[in-house]
C-alpha cells in the first residue's frame, strides 16, 4: 500500500554492513490461505507499466563517452544514482564518486540521466525515494557486481569476451528429444580432489575449462577421466547448470568453502553470473568473463548448456531490489499486508503483470545473446502463467534471423510450492494450453519407476507391479496429456529429494550407501533403460549414471562438500553402470523414433506385471528397423513373445552399446530376472553404419623463453568438435605472452593429436601474496583468512572487518594496513576481543497476538545458541503484550514464530534481526545498545596518536547516525568507509589512519562522549546554505546552483541543507526553505540547529575537549519500546486537523491487520476540539491500541492508508493525492 513516514534528520550516509542471512524452512502466512484468484494488487500501477512496457535500454548503457541509467520507479518522488569506487566498503580505495539526480518520464514512470566521460567499471546504486522513505539498492537491471550483489556495475560487455568468444555457437537440438540431460552443480562437479581439477579452479566456473583431468591427477596410462573429459568420453551432449545467476544466500567475501555453499535457488541479481564461483568476487568483469569461458569449453565439446532459472521469487521480499524500487509492484499480495506465498519461500512473483513480465522476457533474451546459453529450466513454472511461458517462446522463437531460436530449450516444474494467487499457471492440467515446446518434468513416471521421492516405498524397479501401467504411460510420453515429446520430461531423480542411487538403498531397506551389491545395480540399470527409451526429454542428476550418493540426505540444498561434490573415484568403482548408461546413449543418439519431433508409440508385448516390453518401429534407411527394449523387474526369468523373429541383442543385463551382443533365432526371447535388455531386427542391423566414436587429443604446454615447462595439460575432444588452447591466466600474473606455437583452435579430427605451446617472458617484477588473519586474543582465527596476490608497487589498504561477537582491539593494531606492496610474502594480523557480554536478553513484543512465542536465533558461525527452529527457547511473558529471553550468545541473530503454524518474523528469506547485549523488538524495529569507538592510529606503527573517543547509545535503533570526523589539523588522514553510519548493535570501529611522520604521543585513556559529533565544528543552522547565519530565499537558489553543478558545498553546507533529513541535499530541501520563508508550517527541520564541537587547532595528543550538542536528545528510551512496568493504554485518543476544509461530518476508520475492522465504513464519528491558528477545525476520536492503520474521511474524500502504532497522534490531510485520488498526510 502506499503511505507516507515520518521523516527524521539523518546527517550522515548510511553504513553498509555485513550481516548473516538466514531462511527457515517455515514460510510467512500470517493469514489463512487464500484460492487461486484472491489477488489484492493484480492491477496496481499497470496503467504505467502499460505505457513502460516498450521502454528500452533499463539499467545502465555505457560507451566510452557516456553512460545512460534507466530505472522504473513510477511511484517515486525522486531517484538519484550514486556512483562509487568499488563494490564494497570493505576494499582498498573504497569512496563515494558522487550522486546524481534522475529525471522523471511522467507518463511511463522511467526516470534516467546521463553522464559524459568514461564510466566503464564504476559501481553504482540508486537512492529511490518512495513512500516517504529513501531506500538505497542496487539495479533491478543490473549486469554487473560487486561482491555480494548489493551494488551494480557499470559494464563494457565487449572487454568480458574470452579469446574466440565471437566465433562461439550455440549447440541445439533438431528436435528436443535429441537431448540428454545431465544436471549438475558447479560446485559439486569439481569441489573433490578426486576431480583432478587444479586447486585454483576446484569449485569454479573454470573447472569446466580444465582439459585432461583425471581421478586423483593420476598420470599413468590407465588414468580415468574425470570434469569435462569424462563428459566428453560419455557422450554427454546437455548439461543443466543449477543456479549459476547472482544468489544471495552464500557469502562472496568469505573463502569458498565446504560450509559456504548453497544450491542457490535464492535469487538476488538475475542478469548477473554467481560471484562464489569465480576466482574474484570483487571484480564484477571477472565472473562475467569465467562463466563465459565455461560455456565456451562445453560448446567446443559438443556439449549444449541449460540454464537453471528461478524467475518465480526472490530470496527477500521487502529487502530485494525488486521493492526498494517499486514496492508492492512486483509481487503478488493477498491484502495489503500479506504477500501470496505460492512459492514456500516467503513470497511469489507476478509473471502475469506487465513489467515483470517483460523483466523475464529481456532477461531469457539477455542470457542466450550475451551468454550463449540453448536452453533454460524454470523453477516452480506453476507460478507464472501462461501467457507469459507461451509469449517467452515466442520471443526465443524469434531471437535470430535464421530461426535457431525455435531450438532453444525450454521446460520446467509443473507445480507451485504453495497456492498461488491466479488460476492459470503452468500446471500439467493446462499443458494444452501451452506451446507443444514448453516442457514439463512427468512426476507420476518418476514415481512410479522408483517409488516415492524420499521415503522406503517401492516402484517398479523395485519390483511394484501396480506401477507398471503408469510406467507403460511414461514411456509413450504420456504421463499427462503432452502434446509432443518436448512437452515432457522423462526422470526419475533430480536435485531435490534423494538422488537415485539413495532412493534404491532406502527402499530396499539399507543404508549401505557404498554397496555394489548387483542387485541394486540392476535396479539402476532397469530406471536408466526406461528413461533412455522413452518418448521425451531424458533428464538424471549428474552422478547417478555411477551411483553417486548423497549419503540419505534427501534436501541436501546446504550440506557440506561431503555430502554434495561429486566422488569421482564412484566412476571407476562403479564403471559397469557407467558405461551401461553410455551404451544406452549411444542406442538413443542413433535411434530416430526415441528422439523424434512427433510421438513414435511403440507397440507392447506386455504392459503389465513385471514385464514391460515394447517395440518401436522405423523407416529411415540409414539407421535400424525395429528395436524392442524388455524390462523384467521381477525375481523370475520370464519369456516374451517379440513382434517378429530374428532379433540382435545389443543390450542386456550386463553390457549396452551399438555392438552385436549375440543374436535371437526365434520369436520370444527369455527376459532374465532383474534384468533389462534391447534387441534390433537383425534384417536391419547392418543399416547403422556408426563407427566407434573416435577422440582427438590436445596437449598445451606453458614454457618460459628459456625452455623451462611451467605447466602443461592433455585435453580430449570428439570428432567434430572444436578445440580450443589459451594462454594461462595465473602464469599471466608474473609473466608477459611472448610467442605462441601451434594452431590454438580447429575442428577435431578423431585420431589426431594436437599441441600448442606458449611462450612466457617474465615481467621482472616481483610478486607475492598478502594475507589477511583475523584472531582472538589467543591467537586462534576467527575468520576465514583473506588472501591477496599482488605485483611489487601494487598499493593495498585493508579495512577494518566487523566480526559478530567481537570487537577490535586498537591496542593491538596492526602495522602497514595501508601501503605499497614490496614484492614478497606478507602477513597483516588484526587482533578482536570479545564484547563485554556473555549473553544477550530479547525483548520482544507480540504484536501478532500468538498464543506464545519462539526465539529462534543463530550466528555468522552456523551455531543456534537457542536451538532448533521447531523448539527454539519459548519466550516468558512479561505483560502488555511483551516477551523476553535469554540468548546464550555474544551476539547473533533472532526471529520469532508461534508453536504452531507457519508464522514467522520476519519472513522466510529475510535475515534475523542483531541482537547484542539487549534488544527491544517492537514493529519490525529493533532498540539496542550501540557504542561507537574512534581510534586514530600511525599507519606505520600501528599506535594510537590520540585517545580513543567513545560514543555510548543506551538505547538507540539502526534509524539513527552517527558521525565521526579526524584530528583536526592533520591532513595525512585516511578516512574509514565507515566515519558515518547508522548505529548497530554492539561496537563499531572506526578507524582513522594517519600517514606522516609526525611525532607520535603516548594516547591517553579513552573519553566517552555524551552524544554524536557533528563536524564540522560549531553550530549549523539548517536551511543557512550560504551560512550567513539568516535564512532568506537566496538560500533555496545556492541548493539550486548546488543541484545544477554551479557550486561545491562544503561538509556544513550539505548539512545545512539537508532540510528535509533524507540524507541528501535535493530539490525538495529547496522548496521547504522556501515555505519557511513564507511562513509555512511543516518545513522540515529548517530553522533548527545542529552541532556544538569546539575547534581545536593542533593535532591532539590529549583528551580532546567536547561539549554538549545544542540539539542533542536525551537518551530515553525510544516511544517505540514502553517501559515494561508502564501497561500499554486501551486507547489513543486521536487527533486530526482538517486542512483540505472537507465539508460534512468527519470520519476515522481503523483496523487491525489481517481482521475485520471494528466499524463498518466510514468508521467512527469524530469529535470537535477546537478551531486551530491556521483556520483549521481539529477533531478527535479514541481509536484501540491494537489498530495498525486509520483513515480519515467524510465519505467522499479520504486519506490514504496510514500506519498506525500510537507513537504520533496528530495527523492532517495533505494537497498531495496518489492514483487514487486519495490525500497523502502528515503530522503535527
Amino acid at each position: 500500500m502506499k503511505f507516507r513516514k515520518p521523516l527524521s534528520l539523518l546527517l550522515s550516509a548510511a553504513m553498509i554492513t555485513s550481516m548473516a542471512s538466514f531462511a527457515a524452512n517455515a514460510v510467512v502466512t500470517n493469514n489463512a490461505e487464500v484460492s487461486a484468484g484472491s489477488y489484492y494488487n493484480a492491477t496496481y500501477l499497470e496503467t504505467y507499466a502499460n505505457s513502460a512496457y516498450n521502454e528500452t535500454g533499463l539499467g545502465s548503457v555505457y560507451s566510452k563517452t557516456s553512460t545512460t541509467w534507466k530505472t522504473w520507479s513510477p511511484d517515486a518522488t525522486a531517484v538519484k544514482v550514486k556512483l562509487y569506487k568499488t563494490g564494497s566498503d570493505s576494499e582498498s580505495g573504497a569512496g563515494v564518486i558522487g550522486t546524481y539526480p534522475l529525471t522523471k518520464n511522467s507518463t511511463t514512470g522511467v526516470w534516467s540521466t546521463t553522464l559524459t566521460g568514461d564510466y566503464k567499471d564504476v559501481y553504482y546504486t540508486y537512492l529511490v525515494t518512495v513512500n516517504g522513505s529513501t531506500n538505497e539498492t542496487q539495479d533491478v537491471y543490473s549486469k554487473a557486481v560487486g561482491v555480494n550483489g548489493n551494488r551494480s556495475m557499470v559494464v563494457d560487455l565487449d572487454s568480458t569476451d574470452p579469446d574466440g568468444w565471437d566465433s562461439d555457437n550455440h549447440v541445439l537440438f533438431d528436435s528436443a528429444a535429441e537431448a540428454v540431460v545431465w544436471e549438475v552443480h558447479v560446485r559439486d562437479f569439481s569441489a573433490s580432489s578426486t576431480s583432478g581439477v587444479s586447486a585454483e579452479n576446484q569449485g569454479k566456473y573454470l573447472a569446466f575449462a580444465e582439459g585432461g583431468t583425471t581421478l586423483n591427477s593420476d598420470t599413468s596410462a590407465n588414468a580415468v577421466s574425470t570434469g569435462i573429459d569424462y563428459l566428453v568420453e560419455q557422450g554427454i551432449n546437455c548439461v543443466q547448470l543449477m543456479p549459476v545467476y547472482d544468489f544471495q544466500s552464500v557469502d562472496e567475501s568469505k573463502a569458498s568453502s565446504s560450509s559456504n555453499r548453497n544450491w542457490g535457488y535464492d535469487p538476488q541479481n538475475y542478469n548477473v553470473p554467481e560471484g562464489s564461483y569465480s576466482s574474484d568476487a570483487y571484480n564484477g568483469n571477472t565472473r562475467i568473463t569465467e562463466f563465459k569461458q565455461m560455456i565456451q569449453a562445453l560448446h567446443d565439446r559438443g556439449i549444449s548448456v541449460v540454464m537453471d532459472v528461478v524467475y518465480n521469487h526472490t530470496y527477500t521480499t521487502e529487502g530485494s531490489c525488486f521493492s526498494k524500487t517499486v514496492p508492492d509492484y512486483y509481487y503478488r499480495k493477498k491484502s495489503s499486508s500479506t504477500y501470496s506465498n505460492g512459492s514456500g519461500c516467503g513470497n511469489e512473483t507476478a509473471s502475469d503483470k506487465l513489467m515483470y513480465r517483460k523483466y523475464m522476457i529481456e532477461s531469457l533474451k539477455y542470457w542466450a545473446e550475451e551468454y550463449h546459453i540453448d536452453g533454460f529450466r524454470f523453477d516452480l513454472m506453476g507460478i507464472h502463467d501462461i501467457t507469459t511461458m507461451n509469449t517467452i517462446r515466442t520471443e526465443l522463437d524469434n531471437l535470430y534471423a535464421d530461426g535457431s531460436g525455435k531450438k532453444i530449450l525450454m521446460y520446467g516444474e509443473p507445480w507451485t510450492g504453495g497456492t498461488v494467487a491466479i488460476s492459470d499457471g503452468c500446471s500439467q492440467a493446462k499443458a494444452a494450453s501451452l506451446d507443444a515446446r514448453v516442457g514439463m518434468f512427468c512426476d507420476s513416471y518418476r514415481d512410479a519407476i522408483k517409488g516415492d521421492t524420499n521415503g522406503t516405498g517401492k516402484g517398479y524397479v523395485q519390483g511394484t507391479t501396480s506401477k507398471t501401467s503408469t510406467v507403460v504411460r511414461g514411456i509413450q510420453g504420456k504421463g499427462f496429456k503432452a502434446k509432443a515429446p518436448s512437452q515432457t520430461i522423462a526422470y526419475a531423480d533430480a536435485h531435490d529429494n534423494l538422488i537415485l542411487w539413495d532412493k534404491i538403498i532406502r527402499s530396499n531397506s539399507s543404508s549401505a550407501w557404498n554397496s555394489t551389491d548387483e542387485k541394486f545395480k540392476g535396479q539402476l540399470k532397469e530406471a536408466m533403460a526406461l528413461i533412455m527409451t522413452s518418448q521425451g526429454i531424458p533428464f538424471m542428476t549428474a552422478g547417478s549414471e555411477f551411483c553417486r550418493t548423497k549419503q540419505g540426505d534427501h534436501n541436501s540444498y546446504k550440506s557440506s562438500d561431503a555430502i554434495n561434490a561429486i566422488d569421482w573415484t564412484r566412476v571407476k568403482t562403479y564403471s559397469d553402470v557407467a558405461a551401461y548408461y553410455k551404451g544406452l546413449l549411444e542406442i538413443r543418439e542413433n535411434y530416430t523414433p526415441m528422439k523424434d519431433t512427433k510421438f513414435n508409440t511403440p507397440s507392447f508385448q506386455s504392459s503389465s506385471g513385471y514385464v514391460v516390453a515394447y517395440t518401436y518401429s522405423n523407416s529411415k534407411s540409414d539407421e535400424w528397423g525395429k528395436v524392442c527394449v524388455l524390462v523384467n523387474s521381477g525375481t523370475q526369468a520370464n519369456s516374451i513373445d517379440l513382434d517378429g523373429s530374428g532379433w540382435t541383442v545389443v543390450a542386456d543385463g550386463t553390457n549396452a552399446g551399438l555392438k552385436s551382443l549375440g543374436t535371437v533365432s526365434g520369436s520370444s526371447y527369455s527376459i532374465g530376472a532383474k534384468s533389462t535388455a534391447v534387441l534390433v531386427e537383425s534384417s536391419t542391423f547392418s543399416r547403422l553404419k556408426t563407427a566407434e566414436t573416435q577422440y582427438g587429443t590436445l596437449t598445451i604446454n606453458h614454457v618460459n623463453d628459456k625452455g623451462e615447462v611451467l605447466k602443461t595439460s592433455t585435453a580430449k575432444y570428439r570428432e567434430g568438435s572444436t578445440y580450443r588452447a589459451l594462454p594461462d591466466s595465473t602464469i599471466l600474473f608474473d609473466y608477459s605472452l611472448k610467442s605462441t606455437e601451434g594452431t590454438t583452435s580447429g575442428k577435431v579430427v578423431g585420431g589426431e593429436n594436437y599441441s600448442v605451446t606458449f611462450v612466457y617472458s617474465s615481467t621482472g617484477i616481483a610478486s607475492g601474496y598478502l594475507t589477511v588473519k583475523y584472531v582472538n586474543s589467543s591467537g586462534t582465527e576467527i575468520k576465514d583468512a583473506a588472501s591477496y596476490h599482488l605485483r611489487a608497487g601494487d598499493s593495498y589498504e585493508i579495512p577494518v572487518a566487523a566480526i559478530q561477537g567481537y570487537q577490535l582491539d586498537t591496542d593491538k593494531y596492526p602495522a602497514e594496513s595501508y601501503g605499497t606492496f614490496g614484492g614478497s610474502d606478507k602477513t597483516i594480523t588484526f587482533t578482536y576481543k570479545d564484547l563485554e557480554n556473555t549473553s544477550s536478553t530479547v525483548h520482544y513484543y507480540n504484536a501478532n497476538n500468538w498464543t506464545d512465542v519462539r526465539c529462534y536465533a543463530y550466528t555468522d558461525g552456523g551455531e543456534e545458541p537457542n536451538g532448533k527452529w521447531a523448539s527454539a527457547t519459548k519466550m516468558t511473558s512479561e505483560g502488555n503484550g511483551w516477551f523476553v529471553c535469554t540468548v546464550p550468545a555474544i551476539s547473533a541473530y533472532v526471529m520469532f514464530h508461534p508453536t504452531s503454524g507457519s508464522a514467522q518474523e520476519p519472513g522466510s528469506g529475510e535475515q534475523g534481526y542483531p541482537v547484542a547485549g539487549e534488544a527491544w523488538i517492537q514493529n519490525k524495529t529493533v532498540t539496542f545498545s550501540s557504542k561507537v569507538i574512534t581510534s586514530h592510529i600511525d599507519v606505520a606503527t600501528g599506535k594510537k596518536i590520540a585517545a580513543d573517543v567513545i560514543d555510548n547509545q543506551a538505547k538507540t535503533t539502526s534509524e539513527s547516525s552517527y558521525t565521526t570526523s579526524a584530528l583536526s589539523g592533520r591532513t595525512d588522514v585516511i578516512t574509514p568507509s565507515n566515519a558515518q553510519g547508522k548505529y548497530s548493535a554492539g561496537i563499531v570501529n572506526v578507524v582513522y589512519l594517519y600517514t606522516s611522520s609526525q611525532p607520535i604521543t603516548t594516547a591517553p585513556p579513552a573519553t566517552t562522549q555524551p552524544s554524536t559529533t557533528v563536524p564540522p565544528s560549531g553550530k549549523i543552522l539548517i536551511g543557512d546554505t550560504d551560512d550567513n547565519g539568516a535564512i532568506t530565499v537566496a538560500d533555496a537558489s545556492t541548493i539550486q546552483k548546488y543541484l545544477a553543478d554551479l557550486v561545491v558545498f562544503s561538509d556544513r553546507q550539505i548539512i545545512a541543507g539537508d532540510c528535509d533529513g533524507g540524507g541528501l541535499v535535493g530539490i525538495k530541501d529547496a522548496t521547504l526553505i522556501q515555505m519557511y520563508c513564507a511562513e509555512y508550517r511543516n518545513t522540515g527541520n529548517v530553522g533548527k540547529y545542529v552541532g556544538g564541537v569546539e575547534e581545536t587547532t593542533a593535532p591532539i595528543t590529549t583528551e580532546p575537549v567536547t561539549t554538549q550538542p545544542t540539539t542533542a536528545p536525551p537518551t530515553t528510551q525510544p516511544t517505540t519500546v514502553p517501559p515494561t512496568t508502564v501497561p500499554t493504554p486501551e486507547t489513543y485518543t486521536v487527533k486530526f486537523s482538517n486542512a483540505q476544509h472537507w465539508s460534512g461530518t468527519i470520519y476515522c476508520y481503523y483496523w487491525t491487520d489481517g481482521e475485520v475492522a471494528p466499524v463498518a465504513w466510514p468508521g467512527t464519528e469524530m469529535t470537535f476540539v477546537e478551531n486551530n491558528d491556521y483556520g483549521e477545525v481539529v477533531y478527535s476520536v479514541e481509536v484501540p491500541s491494537d489498530a495498525d492503520f486509520i483513515i480519515f474521511n467524510n465519505n467522499d474524500s479520504q486519506t490514504v492508508d496510514i500506519p498506525f502504532d500510537g507513537s504520533v497522534l496528530n495527523f492532517y490531510a495533505m494537497s498531495e493525492i496518489d492514483e487514487n485520488w486519495r490525500h497523502l498526510y502528515d503530522t503535527w
